[in-house]
C-alpha cells in the first residue's frame, strides 16, 4: 500500500466523525466569508471612490446645507475641472421603510461631468435634462421595481413633506463593475422651485462634488476651497471622496470591530474542532503509528500522514464553505433589501473567497501540528505496550 492509500484508510477509519468535522469546518468557512462580506458592505463606497474627486460639505456637519452660490466660486479655483451638487432626499414609496432605496436631487447639467462612471443613453439623458421633475433610475433599482422609461414614481418626502412625483426618463448603468446602480436621481429644480420646499432650504444644497485636474494636487485644492469660505456663515470641510465615505464607516466602527473579532473567533473554533478530531484519531491509532515506526518509517513520514489528513479536511471544508457562502449572502441581501436597499451585484469579492479558503486550509494544517508532534514523540515500545 502506498502513502496515499494509507492516509485514505486513516481518514475513513470513522466516516461519521470525518463527515461531521468537515461539515463543522464548512459552517465555519461559510460564516467567516459571510462576516467578511458584511464588513465589505461598510467599505464598499470607500473602495469605489475616485482619487480625482473631492467632496465639499458643511464644516459643522454633513447634515447641514451649503448655499447654491458656492458652485460658481468653487469652479473658478485653479485645478478644478468640474463641480456638481447633490442633496439627499430621503423619500419612500409608502409610509414605511420597507421599500427603502437611496434617492438624491442632482444638477442634471453637471452631474455626469463629475461622475462619468454613470452611463445613460444620450436620448434618455436629453429627455431627463429637459424635464425639471425628470428622473434617472439605476439599473438594479429599475429591475427591482420593474420601472422603465416613461413610468411615473411618487415618493413621500421625509425632509420635504408631501408627495413628489417624478417621471423616469432613463435607466443608468455602470461604466465598470462595482458602480452603484441602486439609486434614483432627479432634478434639483423640481424641489428647489416648489412652494412645498422645507423652510430655509431655498437655494441650498447638501454637498458639492469636485473633480480636480491632478489628483496629486487634491490636498492643495481642498485647502483652497476651505479658505475661500472660512469667514462665511457656512464654512466648509473639503476631503477626498474616500475620506468622506470612511467618515460614515467611522460612525459604525464598533460594529465593524465586533464583526472582525467574531470572524477571527470562528477561525479559532475551526482550529479547535479539527485539532480535536485529529488528536482523537492519533490516540486511536497509537499502536498503528508505533508499528509503522518500528517497521522503519521515519518521523517525518508519520508527520506527513497526519498533516495529509488535516489538509484533506481543510480542503473539503473550504470547498463546501465557498460553495455555500454565495447562497447565504444572496439570501441575506434579499432580507435586508427592504430596509437598507439591495446589495450591489459585485459586493462579494473573489479575493474574499480565496483568502477564506486558504485560511481554512492553513488553520487545518496548524491544527494537525499538535497531534503530529505527539505521534512522533511517543516511544515505540510504550506505544505498542499501551494499546496491545
Amino acid at each position: 500500500m502506498n502513502y496515499l492509500g494509507l492516509a485514505g484508510r486513516d481518514l475513513l477509519r470513522n466516516p461519521l466523525r470525518l463527515t461531521l468535522t468537515i461539515l463543522a469546518g464548512a459552517v465555519g468557512v461559510t460564516a467567516f466569508i459571510f462576516l467578511s462580506t458584511v464588513v465589505d458592505i461598510f467599505y464598499y463606497n470607500a473602495r469605489a471612490a475616485q482619487v480625482d474627486r473631492l467632496i465639499v460639505r458643511n464644516k459643522v456637519s454633513f447634515t447641514q446645507p451649503l448655499p447654491l452660490s458656492y458652485s460658481a466660486r468653487i469652479a473658478a479655483l485653479p485645478g478644478v475641472t468640474a463641480v456638481t451638487h447633490q442633496e439627499w432626499f430621503g423619500g419612500t414609496l409608502g409610509d414605511t421603510q420597507k421599500d427603502f432605496f437611496a434617492n438624491f436631487s442632482i444638477d442634471p447639467h453637471t452631474f455626469l461631468e463629475v461622475f462619468p462612471e454613470f452611463v445613460v443613453p444620450p436620448q434618455q439623458f436629453t429627455a431627463f435634462r429637459g424635464d425639471p421633475c425628470g428622473a434617472l433610475a439605476g439599473e438594479q433599482l429599475a429591475r427591482r421595481f420593474g420601472w422603465k422609461s416613461g413610468d411615473r414614481v411618487t415618493l413621500k418626502g421625509q425632509i420635504h413633506p408631501g408627495d413628489w412625483t417624478f417621471t423616469v426618463h432613463g435607466i443608468y448603468t455602470g461604466a465598470r463593475p462595482g458602480v452603484d446602480t441602486t439609486a434614483l436621481l432627479f432634478g434639483y429644480r423640481c424641489i428647489n422651485e416648489s412652494d412645498r420646499l422645507a423652510p430655509g432650504m431655498k437655494d441650498m444644497v447638501g454637498i458639492y462634488a469636485v473633480r480636480v485636474d491632478d489628483p496629486s494636487r487634491s490636498a492643495e485644492v481642498a485647502a483652497a476651497i476651505d479658505r475661500l469660505f472660512d469667514n462665511s456663515p457656512y464654512p466648509t470641510k473639503t476631503e477626498s471622496e474616500k475620506a468622506f465615505q470612511l467618515g460614515f464607516v467611522a460612525m459604525s466602527s464598533a460594529i465593524v470591530t465586533a464583526v472582525r473579532v467574531v470572524s477571527s473567533v470562528i477561525l479559532l473554533i475551526i482550529l479547535l474542532v479539527i485539532g480535536n478530531t485529529l488528536a482523537m484519531g492519533v490516540r486511536e491509532r497509537t499502536r498503528d503509528i508505533a508499528t509503522l515506526r518500528a517497521m522503519g518509517f521515519r518521523s517525518r513520514t508519520v508527520v506527513a500522514l497526519v498533516l495529509a489528513e488535516s489538509s484533506v479536511i481543510g480542503l473539503c471544508s473550504a470547498a463546501l464553505g465557498v460553495t455555500a457562502a454565495p447562497v447565504l449572502v444572496g439570501v441575506f441581501g434579499r432580507l435586508i433589501a427592504g430596509r437598507f436597499g439591495p446589495m450591489p451585484d459585485h459586493l462579494m469579492r473573489g479575493q474574499t473567497l480565496w483568502v477564506s479558503a486558504l485560511a481554512a486550509v492553513a488553520v487545518a494544517l496548524l491544527a494537525g501540528v499538535g497531534p503530529a508532534v505527539r505521534a512522533v514523540r511517543l516511544p515505540v515500545a510504550e506505544g505498542l505496550r499501551k494499546v496491545a
